[in-house]
């Protein structure tokens, strides 16, 4: 029997169709693709602006009170270009179609889909404000799970949730809960596909993934304190921190707590649909690196403090020398980054990649539905009869409602 002849099209949907099985966490979020790169092309640096839906107030009785729209665009830019290259000769081409799928096809997908997938694991969780566990140490605990759950429902997430861990976090909490964590009668295929449980504890489906990525916190000591009261917006004043060194990383988590003047409250988040305490202590996040040798700084936080009107994100303002708590772990401190989320808080950009020059030839394939486009370039070399050859693919990440996503905490 002939043996099935093996071209550039074949190969290049073949990794496309095997990249796709082998993504975890970029098969779990919304998977945009946009219809203006078809024609043109895209390049690293072009951005797609998602728009929010609006948020409004309800009013009650007869009268007839107009509320005023808010615009609000979440940026998500093509960020990355990805490639996998190989060479096949023309003798090549037509050699065992399984054989070359092992030597080939399966490591250009698989390495392709795990870069897809760090990248987005890597970048998600430090534009996520919502924090439960403890650094350093893998949850044990239904509670810190449940927590999380509650923390999508409070903020009024979809309700078909996932979670995705590292594989400790993952042996910690199955070997905790054995009877939960046993997907009887499909454990074979779950685990294939990094499923390791389903319907669990509130969400859908469970993930484990090598590519959970870590933080580290920067380095801080002292009684960090809010400096002045009534500060609203992105922007917040402290003070209290040891003299000498602080630094403060991207994603780093804190909440504002009463002061020690007895009557004051800490700052508390509000369900965005009726507008009502959650009973939780607002967590924020750091979203751009800081650092002061005073003691006093000013840092740029998410979600903005907010305390009336649609887009009301607090109960009030931090009072004066309200206390700052840092909940991503200790000084310097190193965790591992699970997430509960749901599908429509991630977006993932794909799109087609400009026609190459200089003699080469391409080409594409997509798939609107998943969200999904590669590109193959290649050319013969006289010398060598060598089709040199890559697979290319362009793409972004944005946390598109970060309010629906959690930080799950691990060693």
């Amino acid at each position: 029997m002939a043996n099935q002849l093996i071209t550039p099209n074949w190969v290049l949907k073949r990794v496309g169709r095997l990249a796709i099985n082998n993504l975890k966490f970029a098969n779990n979020v919304d998977r945009s693709y946009d219809d203006e790169y078809v024609q043109a092309g895209a390049k690293v640096g072009d951005t797609i602006s998602l728009r929010l839906p609006q948020r409004f107030q309800t009013t009650k009785g007869q009268a007839f009170q107009q509320q005023g729209i808010t615009d609000r665009i979440v940026p998500v830019t093509l960020t990355d270009q990805a490639n996998v290259g190989i060479a096949f000769s023309s003798k090549q081409l037509t050699v065992d179609v399984d054989d070359y799928n092992s030597r080939y096809v399966e490591p250009a997908a698989v390495q392709l889909a795990n870069t897809i997938d760090y990248d987005g694991l890597s970048r998600i969780f430090r534009l996520v404000y919502n924090v439960v566990g403890t650094a350093g140490s893998n949850p044990t605990a239904n509670s810190v799970y449940l927590a999380a759950n509650t923390l999508l429902s409070n903020m009024a997430a979809p309700p078909r949730r996932m979670v995705i861990t590292n594989p400790d976090m993952q042996a910690s909490i199955t070997n905790a809960n054995f009877a939960l964590f046993n997907p009887t009668g499909t454990i074979s295929d779950s685990f294939d596909t990094g499923v390791y449980s389903t319907n669990t504890l509130g969400f859908r489906s469970w993930y484990w993934d090598q590519n959970v990525a870590r933080f580290t916190n920067g380095t801080f000591a002292g009684s960090p304190l809010v400096n002045g009261a009534d500060q609203t917006g992105t922007s917040l004043i402290t003070d209290g921190w040891t003299s000498g060194s602080t630094s403060l990383t991207v994603g780093t988590v804190f909440t504002l707590g009463p002061s020690a003047v007895a009557g004051t409250a800490g700052v508390f988040a509000v369900n965005p649909q009726n507008y009502q305490s959650t009973g939780s202590l607002q967590q924020f996040r750091v979203t751009a690196a800081i650092s002061d040798t005073t003691g006093a700084l000013t840092a740029t936080i998410d979600p903005p403090i907010i305390t009336s009107g649609p887009l009301q994100t607090v109960t009030a303002s931090p009072v004066d020398n309200a206390v700052i708590t840092i909940v991503t772990g200790t000084t310097a401190q190193t965790s591992a980054q699970g997430l509960a989320w749901v599908k429509e808080a991630v977006v993932m950009v794909m799109a087609d990649l400009v026609e190459p020059e200089g003699g080469a030839i391409s080409e594409r394939i997509r798939s609107k539905p998943l969200g999904f486009a590669l590109r193959l370039a290649k050319q013969w070399n006289i010398l060598s009869d060598q089709n040199l050859a890559r697979i290319d693919c362009i793409y972004g990440w944005q946390a598109y409602r970060p309010e629906w996503i959690v930080r799950i905490l691990g060693a």
